[in-house]
């Protein structure tokens, strides 16, 4: 019998019935506490500038700039509808809605149907929902490896949060 890859690789049709189905994403439960989301940016906002997080944030409007979050750890929600138009970059993230620009993400990237990415992605891992959309690349990093730059964003436009109690 042959497997899934040597049918495909003959371009004959895939008995999906043959591959498993053990490693098909589960449903995904997210408790802010946790996943340290410290930050909202409320769903009628619209952000222009640079914005640093100390921890996780979750994104439900509109942002044209640069977004780092989680110096320490912490989880990025983009939601269905919300945007971010400049790069995401910090531990792990959730993205349901739209990235143009590119992901650096340490650890492990979730992507929903209803994402939509365009540009390069650097991940340490990646769960790719059936219906999100890629243009561009993906790059999937060593255990340890920083996905994301250390230079800072561009100083000109920054706006860095902290949240109330962190250090």
């Amino acid at each position: 019998m042959d497997t899934p890859m040597a049918l495909a690789g003959r371009n004959q049709r895939t008995n999906f019935s043959m591959i498993r189905q053990d490693s098909a994403p589960k449903k995904i439960s997210i408790n802010p506490a946790d996943e340290r989301i410290t930050s909202v940016v409320s769903a009628k906002t619209k952000i222009e500038g640079n914005l640093n997080f100390s921890e996780g944030v979750k994104i439900d409007g509109v942002v044209e700039g640069t977004v780092n979050f989680g110096s320490e750890d912490g989880l990025c929600i983009l939601s269905k509808g919300a945007r971010i138009e400049g790069s995401l970059n910090g531990p792990r993230a959730f993205v349901m809605g739209d990235v143009e620009g590119d992901i650096n993400v340490d650890g492990t990237l979730v992507l929903a149907p209803s994402a939509v990415v365009v540009g390069k992605i650097r991940c340490g891992k990646f769960v790719v929902y059936d219906g999100a959309t890629i243009a561009g690349s993906i790059e999937t990093i060593k255990p340890g490896e920083k996905a994301t730059s250390s230079k800072p964003a561009d100083d000109r436009s920054v706006v860095n949060i902290k949240a109330a109690g962190a250090r």
